[in-house]
């Protein structure tokens, strides 16, 4: 099983530093090329995080011109997405890397010169009804590959034929010799004109339009899902799924009623659980945060820090100090260089007067976020709180230089 720190040494590599993925990638090959590995995986979240460091990989792979190796992970990934698209709740028609190993796969394909496999990929693709145009350009180089890579030899061949061979071979009436060689000159006219290129541009303006005609017929997400629902009233893949797009609209009323239809068929949805969790946060219902927050818990959600940080910070709001800061401890615990959980640890320290705590903890959150002003604004405040009032000033007057209101007032009205 991958565990969650992996994921995040993966993100700290550069989004262009290929040679350092591709390191990475053979550091772990035992752990991200075997299949069974994947069975232990507990939610939607750790398949995709696993998934997205070997697309990374891949499309690393692929930036070198290893066409090979690059092909043997994305068909990894297709093969895993499919096989366990229903366990973690994913929907073959819009999940992302499944869609972008295709295409991904396919480019590689084509540079091998396996045009037909590419084609394959890349009408998997179009099936979806999502496709978008470099998938549909590349599609028109795949099913004309050898077409647009011969037409010029073939053009010029013709030209000689007509011209030169023709002559020597047949004897033909002079008139006929003369329309003959009249048509191997309009040929060679042809061919000075470069034909792959004009070709490619009246294929590429015919998928244009073909594409632009399927695109006015496309329909959004939530209707896409709604007619899903419409046909089976009890797929909760897609009532999970409608709920989700919902609550990235900020819709949480919607939301939450499709994620409750979803949870009651599917009550260990993580997902489901998840989201439901948000849409209670947002809409104040603090009370019902915790049945779901615990579930996910005991569920071993992937990212179990971010679970107990939000816990935490509900009971924050809640003022049940003492239950935020357990669950605060135990978020730091997990992931002790994540600044965001850092700084509302100290801002709870801070709001029950334990400034000494509060600014431990910001001295790592402006150690990992030198410009965060408004951790050295309320470093500052803890620093004068204590009589520091050097300190403080320095802080303030480092916040002010990145502008934060915050440190300017305090400079203005407390006394130095």
């Amino acid at each position: 099983m991958i565990k969650t720190e992996l994921y995040f040494d993966f993100r700290a590599i550069g989004l262009e530093d290929y040679t350092e993925k591709i390191k990475f990638y053979e550091e772990h090959t035992s752990i991200l090329e075997k299949y069974e590995s994947f069975e232990n995986l507990s939610s939607r979240d750790e398949f995709i995080r696993r998934i997205f460091i070997i697309f990374q990989c891949g499309v690393a792979y692929n930036k070198i011109e290893n066409y090979k190796k690059a092909t043997s992970l994305f068909e990894q990934i297709i093969d895993l997405t499919e096989m366990n698209h229903q366990k973690y709740n994913l929907d073959l028609k819009r999940e992302f890397y499944y869609i972008n190993s295709l295409f991904e796969n396919a480019q590689a394909l084509y540079y091998l010169k396996k045009y037909k496999e590419a084609q394959k990929n890349l009408k998997i693709i179009q099936d979806t009804g999502f496709d978008n145009f470099a998938h549909s350009n590349w599609y028109m180089y795949a099913k004309y590959a050898f077409l647009l890579k011969n037409i010029d030899s073939i053009v010029l061949s013709i030209t000689i034929y007509l011209t030169v061979f023709n002559q020597v071979f047949f004897s033909l009436s002079r008139n006929t010799n003369f329309i003959i060689e009249l048509i191997g000159v309009l040929f060679f006219i042809f061919f000075l004109f470069s034909p792959s290129k004009r070709l490619s541009r009246l294929l590429r303006k015919i998928y244009i339009n073909k594409f632009n005609k399927n695109l006015e017929k496309r329909i959004d997400s939530i209707t896409y899902y709604t007619q899903k629902i419409e046909r089976d009233p009890a797929d909760y893949i897609s009532l999970i799924e409608r709920g989700i797009e919902y609550n990235l609209n900020d819709e949480y009323e919607k939301s939450l009623a499709d994620l409750n239809a979803g949870l009651k068929i599917n009550p260990t949805n993580i997902d489901g659980l998840y989201y439901r969790a948000i849409c209670y946060q947002e809409l104040k219902m603090y009370d019902k945060t915790f049945g779901d927050y615990s579930a996910l818990i005991a569920l071993k959600y992937s990212d179990v820090a971010e679970i107990y940080h939000n816990r935490g910070y509900t009971y924050e709001i809640l003022e049940q100090y003492e239950s935020a800061l357990k669950d605060y401890d135990k978020a730091i615990e997990l992931e002790p260089y994540k600044a965001f959980y850092l700084f509302n640890r100290a801002f709870l320290y801070q709001s029950q007067e334990k400034n000494i705590e509060a600014i431990k903890d910001y001295d790592l959150v402006i150690l990992f976020e030198p410009e965060n002003a408004k951790a050295l604004t309320n470093r500052g405040e803890a620093h004068y709180a204590l009589g520091n009032k050097e300190k403080a000033y320095a802080d303030f007057i480092k916040a002010q230089e990145f502008g934060y209101e915050d440190a300017i007032e305090n400079l203005k009205k407390l006394e130095f």
